[in-house]
Parts: C-alpha cells; sequence; structure tokens
C-alpha cells in the first residue's frame, strides 16, 4: 500500500466530518440552546473521524518523513488541532449551560402551552353559558376556534347541547390537570450525569486533539508543551520552598544541642 493512500483516507475521514456536522449546523441558530445541544452531540459523535486523520497522516510522516505533499499536509493539520483541542475544551461548559438553558425553556415552553388551554377552555365555558340558541352557540363556538358542532349536535335541544359540550371541557379540564401533573420538575441535577459525562467527552476529546496539534515553530505538541509548562511551575515552586525534610532535620539537631 503507497503511504500517500494514508494521507487520501486522512481527508476522506475529514470531508466525512465535514458532512455529518454540516447537517446539523444549519439552520445557524448560535443563540438557540437546543441548537446548541445537538451540534455539541454531532461533534462529540463525529469527532473520532478527524482524530483518525491526525493519526494517519502523523503515521504517513513517519513511514516517508521526505514526502512533500505529506509533510505539508500533516503540518496544516496539525495547525488545525490546535482549534480543534481549544474548541472541544470550551464545548465542556457550553453544552452544560446549554442543557440547563434547554431544560428551563421546555419546561416553560410546556407550562405557557397548558395555560393558554386553560384561557381558552375559560372562554370557552363563558361563550356556553352566554349563549341563547343552538345556532348562537355554535357562531361563539366557532369564532373562538373551538371544537366544531356536527348538524347532529345542532339538532339537539340547547340545554342538552350545553349538557354534551360542558362534559366535553370537563375532560379537557382533566386532560390538562394530567399533563401538568406529569410535567418534569425543572431540577439542573436530573440533567447532570448525562451533562457530566458529555463534559467528560469533550475533555477527552480536547486531550486527544492536543496529542497531534503542533505549532510551525514549535517541536512539542500542544499537550507537550502543556506537560513541560506543568513541571517547570513544580519545579519552580519547589526551588521557591525550602526542603521539609532538612528542614525537620536540622530542627531536631538543635533540639539535641540545647539538652
Amino acid at each position: 500500500m503507497r503511504v500517500r493512500n494514508f494521507s487520501r483516507l486522512a481527508l476522506v475521514f475529514v470531508v466525512l466530518f465535514t458532512l455529518l456536522v454540516a447537517g446539523v449546523f444549519f439552520p445557524f441558530q448560535p443563540l438557540d440552546p437546543a441548537w446548541q445541544s445537538r451540534l455539541t452531540a454531532a461533534l462529540v459523535n463525529a469527532a473520532t473521524l478527524p482524530l483518525l486523520a491526525l493519526a494517519l497522516l502523523e503515521l504517513a510522516r513517519h513511514l516517508d518523513p521526505e514526502d512533500p505533499l505529506i509533510r505539508g499536509r500533516q503540518r496544516r493539520f496539525a495547525q488545525l488541532a490546535i482549534a480543534a483541542s481549544l474548541g472541544f475544551l470550551l464545548l465542556a461548559p457550553l453544552q452544560i449551560s446549554a442543557g440547563l438553558r434547554l431544560q428551563y425553556s421546555n419546561g416553560t415552553q410546556a407550562l405557557s402551552r397548558l395555560a393558554r388551554a386553560e384561557v381558552k377552555l375559560t372562554t370557552l365555558r363563558a361563550a356556553l353559558a352566554e349563549a341563547d340558541t343552538n345556532a348562537d352557540l355554535h357562531e361563539r363556538i366557532q369564532a373562538l376556534s373551538g371544537p366544531t358542532l356536527s348538524p347532529t349536535d345542532l339538532a339537539l335541544p340547547l340545554p342538552l347541547l350545553k349538557a354534551q359540550a360542558a362534559a366535553a371541557f370537563d375532560q379537557a379540564q382533566a386532560q390538562i390537570a394530567r399533563e401538568r401533573a406529569s410535567l418534569p420538575a425543572m431540577n439542573p441535577l436530573r440533567l447532570l450525569p448525562e451533562q457530566l459525562r458529555n463534559a467528560s467527552a469533550c475533555l477527552a476529546l480536547a486531550c486527544g486533539f492536543a496529542i497531534f496539534a503542533r505549532h510551525p515553530s514549535g517541536q512539542l505538541s500542544l499537550l507537550e508543551a502543556f506537560q513541560a509548562r506543568l513541571r517547570r511551575l513544580s519545579a519552580g515552586r519547589q526551588r521557591r520552598n525550602p526542603n521539609a525534610e532538612a528542614h525537620y532535620i536540622n530542627q531536631l539537631c538543635d533540639n539535641d544541642q540545647t539538652h
């Protein structure tokens, strides 16, 4: 198998990733928490494709380090991996925020829909009480976009027609009460396991891209540079602090001399 085929296969993975994400990306609604949640899920689920592409390019560069096409493509992809790593790092808190706002929005919309249904039902009951004839009742209900009365219904005596309509309204009221009772409580902790799982996936992917991310002027990957910086900070703290063990031994020696 020619080494350049690894580079071509990497492009195939990137194209597949782009197509999968583009299907969710449009229509573009960056302020909609539902859109944010869908985009986050699509990015997390498809992120293994560009990671495979980076691994294939790394392998191709190792097998044929002198090929200019492979070297150039691997260098460009390594630069793009920097943005991908930082993007998934920022995506972790974003998906938590989107999940909380989506839960609140869905709960608010459901409550608002039920409130509108109750208001309409109250208006229909008022129209039912005020109607003097079957035709008057029919006109009032139609004006309020209520249920359609059949010719058989309109042929009934007005008291019986009103009784049937009142029974139908009572059933609707009971249905509204059941839907209200079935609504889940808007508890942020209810989505905590899923949010933590998605956030952990985002952080893991950020580390994965950081393995391959490399600036053209640097020899270390983004992850290696981060680890080196942590080691320097740790060494700096150790130099600033005295050796605890040596300090303890000196104290013991001083105490022995005083005695």
